[in-house]
């Protein structure tokens, strides 16, 4: 029984049935797992805590908002 652990920033419910979805239909056609045996774990963390290329992503988001 795979156990599928997901770290993203905070999402809507329906974003994260669609992910999650997604993600069992691949596992299952990869893996031929059945579907009522995958688990998906969402972790939702706030922007403060994540950075790409050494930049936090709020400072990301306040220089995109600002244009």
């Amino acid at each position: 029984m795979p156990i599928v652990q997901i770290t993203i920033l905070p999402q809507s419910a329906e974003k994260k049935a669609e992910m999650s979805k997604a993600i069992t239909e691949e596992i299952h056609r990869i893996a031929n797992i059945p579907k009522e045996a995958i688990t998906i774990g969402f972790y939702e963390l706030p922007a403060e805590n994540f950075c790409t290329n050494g930049i936090m992503l709020t400072e990301k988001f306040k220089k995109e908002q600002q244009g």
